[in-house]
């Protein structure tokens, strides 16, 4: 049973996504997509009753098997955008939240696979400068400010 938070109306999808924010100098982890002609930050949707923060563990162990812990949540972006790969309008409210990989080590590859059977053909993760997120078509660009400005707040509120 899938418990994303996700629904279709017509031709518009609304879309409740985490991006995984992983630092490491001036470097951070992006995801690439080889049917995209653009880079973004890993993450995937929350599941029904789950935190933005477990989303972004679970997220990044099912498409890496590479463990990771929260840090804290960076901030919240209301996105609404035209996919390149289905052609529809997503509303999309995106959570942003900063992990540290347990594993020192793995931050020396210098590009990490993703291991899930119906993504790891097209999906792989490398470390890129942050000064050149801008050149290199990275969406949305808003998350590029907030990752040099440090300004951008989220609190997590679980009553249950």
């Amino acid at each position: 049973m899938n418990n994303d938070i996700t629904f279709e109306r017509d031709e518009n999808v609304f879309n409740y996504r985490v991006a995984i924010v992983i630092k490491n100098n001036n470097r951070v982890l992006i995801q690439k997509d080889t049917r995209a002609n653009h880079i973004t930050l890993p993450g995937g949707r929350c599941e029904l009753g789950e935190s933005s923060a477990d989303t972004a563990i679970r997220e990044f162990i099912e498409e890496t098997g590479i463990e990771a812990e929260n840090i804290k949540g960076l901030g919240m972006i209301e996105n609404f955008f035209i996919s390149s790969f289905n052609r529809k309008k997503y509303h999309e409210i995106l959570l942003i939240q900063e992990l540290k990989l347990k594993n020192s080590d793995e931050y020396n590859k210098i590009v990490i696979n993703n291991i899930e059977k119906k993504k790891k053909e097209f999906l792989t993760y490398e470390w890129i400068e942050i000064n050149k997120l801008k050149e290199s078509n990275f969406k949305p660009e808003i998350i590029i400010d907030m990752l040099n400005n440090n300004e951008f707040i989220h609190y997590i509120n679980k009553e249950y």
